[in-house]
């Protein structure tokens, strides 16, 4: 399998019908490969194992691809990208979007192609540059390989903060590193997790009272904190009464402040998964 199959992994969509599959051919006014809908179908999108594409026309021999879109239900979910996005990036609509990250992008190209099996370019938004990577949406997932770990990977917690200077930081809403990482480090070296979670639900109550711009991504820096918590540590969540706070607050999260409805799914991912231990990650 090329998927990762984390159980949080914020890219993979809910299991796809074909429903979904002829409201997005229809939407797009495109037809999907058999190959990427049978493998949507397995798994609708989501982190790759298989990150690195060869191929040479890259000054590397290669690019990192970590994820691929899946197949969305409504605008803004997976190759459904949204009109606001479209335009803020220059997307044509002659292209499928399969990966991206703003500045470059993995399409499927049907500018001059109109069955169900286009090539697939690799287009540079800053440069205008399209250059066809594969004949065929099989060809590209027959290229990706996994990737070569690198030699010095970054550990965090070597630094450490002080409680109160993260307290103050936190308050502030300014230190958006001295908020993110103190956080991170409390929460995985603390044994009584009630400061850890007192002071995130205080945290997004002001992010979400103040709007900064920045608190959406601050905001997901938690939750990741809290999904790296219940991987590398035997804690139950549930047996803190702020865990139940944090949750309720963030399934009321406000829609405006919620591009894509991010905050939204990956707290539901969490919840769902501390209130139900079975499950494997």
């Amino acid at each position: 399998m090329i998927f990762s199959g984390d159980y949080f992994d914020n890219y993979r969509l809910e299991d796809l019908t074909s429903e979904m599959i002829e409201a997005a051919e229809k939407k797009l006014k495109v037809k999907l490969p058999a190959a990427y809908v049978e493998l949507m179908k397995v798994e609708n999108g989501g982190e790759l194992k298989r990150q690195k594409f060869v191929n040479d026309i890259f000054e590397d021999g290669f690019i990192e691809i970590e994820y691929l879109y899946g197949i969305g239900k409504k605008s803004g979910e997976g190759i459904l990208i949204d009109s606001y996005t479209r335009k803020e990036w220059g997307l044509s609509n002659k292209f499928v979007y399969l990966y991206g990250d703003s500045h470059n992008w993995i399409a499927l190209d049907y500018r001059r192609y109109t069955g169900d099996n286009p090539p697939v370019v690799y287009l540079d938004v800053d440069t205008k540059e399209k250059v066809q990577i594969a004949d065929n949406f099989t060809e590209f997932i027959s290229r990706l390989t996994v990737l070569e770990e690198r030699s010095e990977p970054f550990v965090f917690g070597e630094e450490e903060f002080v409680r109160e200077e993260v307290e103050e930081a936190l308050l502030g809403g300014t230190n958006i590193y001295l908020m993110t990482a103190g956080i991170k480090y409390f929460g995985m070296h603390d044994e009584d997790l009630n400061w850890f979670l007192t002071q995130m639900d205080s945290s997004i109550k002001r992010m979400i009272n103040q709007r900064p711009y920045e608190g959406l991504y601050n905001i997901d820096d938690y939750l990741n904190t809290m999904i790296e918590i219940i991987k590398k540590r035997s804690i139950d969540l549930t047996q803190y009464p702020q865990t139940k706070e944090l949750f309720d607050l963030l399934t009321k999260f406000p829609p405006d402040l919620d591009d894509h409805s991010m905050i939204r799914k990956k707290s539901e991912r969490i919840q769902h998964y501390i209130e139900n231990n079975g499950i494997s990650i």
